[in-house]
């Protein structure tokens, strides 16, 4: 779904009284470029950090600070912004707010306005580690989700006080992309939630010789997406990546590799005990058989004959796995996709095969966007038309949880 497809979308943008609510200000300049409408509001101590006036300028919008502003008695403007909005997003939300959402208290216009609110509801938490962690923080955030709200981040990283820990607000293009996945595709369901799921995505690096190897297009976007996806629906997702340029989503446990061998091991070593493994990577199916241990010369030869060695199968391996996660695999293909993708699944043992065709500029490998066959060992087959990866990864979740459901009856 395009960004065109968001025109019109419209989030009310409730912003609390933290250090993290500048980072706000970029969260809705990048709505703005979406085509979606935001209107904003304050809670008093959020305006201590930026002015209303500096949302208002970036929202195009009026800001509310008070249950006493913003309209007439009789038009209630925390009812009226309620059924305005598509999506609620509180950003940042401090533990103050998240237990005033968690217990139903309506004190100000905007913890009126979120109880008011029907539509999907998106929070980013941004306090201190310490805060972050007490069990009563924790015991809320449960709560939200458990009510269906969305939940991104925090992120752990450098924190106002100096010190380093979870608790940090998710940086605003994190925030960003959970909400138009919310727009898109609705509320974020929890099926995940206590699940451990392993990713692998990206390209392999097998090296001829310190300064030459063999690799591919792979850029790692969708097993990034598909991580993302993971995190947000409540689970605790390692992913393990080739060379790439992609920042790790927020929350996720991060291992890079460079060579087939190394995935190898790094998914062995992590798998034992996850209750669903996708296996994204393009992984090189060969490797040079005595990498040089110095950069080779190109001399008086024309042409250099190299001797190659299969990799290692990392589908296969956890298809004979004796007790093995649920486990999907891809199969890009240049001609013969179903065919190829349904003998994949087949021989390598997969619960469910993800096919897509390659060779095009802009879509599958290296590039934004991707057009995928989902099919599982039940006969079951989804189209997903042209999309951007993200939502690809979306659909594929939604088909991963439909089919477990099925499974488990």
């Amino acid at each position: 779904m395009s960004s065109s497809s968001l025109q019109g979308k419209r989030v009310v943008l409730v912003v609390t009284g933290g250090i993290a609510a500048y980072k706000t200000c970029e969260v809705v300049r990048r709505l703005r470029d979406h085509g979606v409408e935001v209107r904003i509001a304050m809670t008093t101590a959020a305006t201590r950090f930026v002015a209303p006036l500096t949302f208002a300028a970036l929202s195009g919008q009026p800001v509310v600070t008070s249950l006493f502003e913003g309209g007439s008695p009789e038009e209630i403007p925390h009812v009226r912004w309620a059924e305005w909005a598509d999506m609620l997003c509180v950003a940042p939300a401090t533990a103050d707010f998240v237990a005033k959402m968690a217990h139903g208290v309506a004190d100000d216009f905007a913890s009126t306005l979120s109880l008011a609110n029907a539509a999907p509801t998106l929070v980013a938490p941004a306090m201190e580690d310490d805060m972050y962690r007490h069990p009563a923080v924790q015991r809320n955030i449960a709560t939200l989700t458990g009510d269906g709200v969305a939940i991104v981040g925090p992120a752990t990283g450098s924190l106002a006080s100096g010190r380093t820990g979870p608790g940090r607000m998710s940086e605003p293009d994190e925030i960003v992309a959970a909400a138009l996945r919310v727009l898109r595709h609705g509320v974020i369901a929890a099926d995940l939630e206590g699940q451990h799921v392993v990713i692998t995505a990206g390209p392999t690096y097998e090296a001829l010789d310190p300064v030459r190897g063999f690799t591919n297009r792979s850029s790692g976007r969708m097993g990034f997406e598909l991580a993302r996806e993971a995190r947000w629906r409540g689970a605790r997702v390692t992913l393990v990546a080739g060379p790439t340029s992609l920042v790790p989503p927020a929350g996720v446990r991060y291992q890079p590799v460079r060579s087939a061998g190394e995935m190898h091991e790094a998914v062995r070593s992590v798998a034992a005990d996850a209750e669903v493994a996708i296996m994204c990577a393009a992984v090189c199916d060969f490797t040079p058989a005595e990498p040089a241990d110095a950069k080779l010369k190109k001399g008086a030869r024309d042409r250099i004959d190299i001797p190659m060695v299969r990799t290692a199968d990392i589908l296969a391996s956890l298809g004979t796995s004796a007790e093995r996660p649920f486990l999907v695999g891809f199969a890009a293909e240049s001609s013969g996709l179903r065919e190829h993708a349904v003998e994949k699944m087949e021989c390598k043992n997969c619960d469910m095969i993800v096919g897509n065709l390659i060779g095009g500029a802009d879509v599958g490998m290296g590039g934004h966007e991707n057009e995928v066959v989902i099919l599982d060992r039940q006969g079951g087959e989804q189209q997903v038309g042209r999309s951007s990866k993200a939502d690809v990864a979306t659909r594929i979740w939604n088909a991963i949880a439909r089919f477990r459901e099925q499974a488990s009856r």
